[in-house]
């Protein structure tokens, strides 16, 4: 009984509150009539279910996680951060590397993994490039807000 008290207190408010708004001319007047309508419809309801014997109803629907939604979502920034990633070495340190970024599809999508493959075309020297595995990591840690432990950076012959 509450539940229909509280729908016709609902239709009646939303008719109040749209002859307020609504514009005076013929869509308006329609609009109007319209919303009496509705009150007319929630005010016939039981009479309506006492008629037929049968309860008037809406199904209830069950509200979930979408979790092949949140995997593309991971998927998509995983993808952006590799190719920024890829981009920031390029420019900064001239490298050429590929980048693997794993994302955690849930609390925000956190990072998990990043994995940096380096190519050692262009390196001269012997030792040149020993410093700058540890220069990268620090520079993608703080970048991304993430422990060093999740950054890996190897080198391909």
């Amino acid at each position: 009984m509450s539940g229909y008290i509280l729908a016709v207190a609902g239709a009646v408010l939303l008719s109040a509150a749209l002859s307020v708004i609504l514009p005076a001319g013929k869509m308006g007047a329609f609009l109007k009539g319209m919303s009496r309508l509705l009150v007319f419809a929630v005010l016939l309801g039981p009479l309506v279910s006492l008629m037929t014997k049968k309860e008037l109803s809406l199904g209830s629907a069950k509200v979930g996680e979408d979790s092949g939604y949140l995997l593309e979502c991971a998927a998509l920034l995983s993808e952006r951060d590799e190719e920024e990633i890829a981009s920031f070495l390029e420019s900064e340190y001239s490298l050429s590397s590929a980048v693997v970024v794993t994302r955690d599809p849930a609390g925000g999508f956190p990072i998990a993994k990043i994995k940096v493959n380096l190519s050692a075309d262009g390196i001269i020297g012997q030792d040149a490039h020993i410093d700058i595995a540890d220069c990268i990591r620090t520079a993608i840690a703080e970048k991304y807000s993430c422990g060093e432990g999740l950054i890996e950076v190897v080198w391909e012959e």
